[in-house]
């Protein structure tokens, strides 16, 4: 394949996303697997990737597809949007959702110095991003069961009370039954 034959193929993809064409999508793919050159980031002269334009005009199916192939939701264009950024500005919850669910940061900010939730309009989208806000602010490791670490033989302690507030809720609570 030429370079001009690579740099034409190359504009399939991002006719693909911005017109959801799937099938547009899956054959550019596999012509470029079997060359093992399929490169799901590739940029365009603003610096968008195939995924900024499939989430700037809400196309979900074309949106998750490029994510499983290996799209990066965290790519930064020249203005430092990321897809997320595009479409939590036009408000597309759907695509926000499915970015933030394959990885997207919504910390991230862009050229404006502007986060998603800076470019937030609707109620919706701002109570998505401030709970993935508070979701991405803990590691998995910080909800860990407790108990693993505990040694073996040892009797774990029962719950008392700390003051008499309490010992007389726990005295009581069979009393409600």
């Amino acid at each position: 394949m030429t370079e001009e034959e690579e740099i034409f193929g190359d504009e399939i993809i991002f006719a693909a996303a911005k017109k959801n064409h799937i099938s547009m999508l899956e054959e550019f793919y596999e012509q470029r697997k079997r060359a093992n050159n399929f490169n799901p980031n590739l940029t365009d002269a603003l610096g968008n990737t195939p995924l900024h334009y499939s989430a700037t005009f809400n196309h979900y199916e074309t949106s998750q597809r490029l994510l499983i192939l290996g799209a990066n939701p965290n790519f930064q264009n020249r203005a430092g949007e990321t897809p997320l950024h595009r479409a939590v500005w036009y408000n597309h919850v759907n695509i926000a959702t499915l970015l933030i669910e394959n990885g997207g940061d919504v910390s991230i900010t862009n050229n404006m110095k502007q986060n998603a939730l800076g470019l937030a309009k609707s109620l919706d989208m701002k109570a998505l991003i401030q709970s993935a806000q508070l979701a991405q602010k803990f590691s998995p490791d910080e909800f860990a069961d407790d108990d693993e670490d505990e040694e073996e033989g040892t009797e774990k302690k029962p719950v008392t009370s700390n003051s008499s507030f309490h010992s007389d809720m726990i005295a009581n609570d069979s009393d409600d039954e």
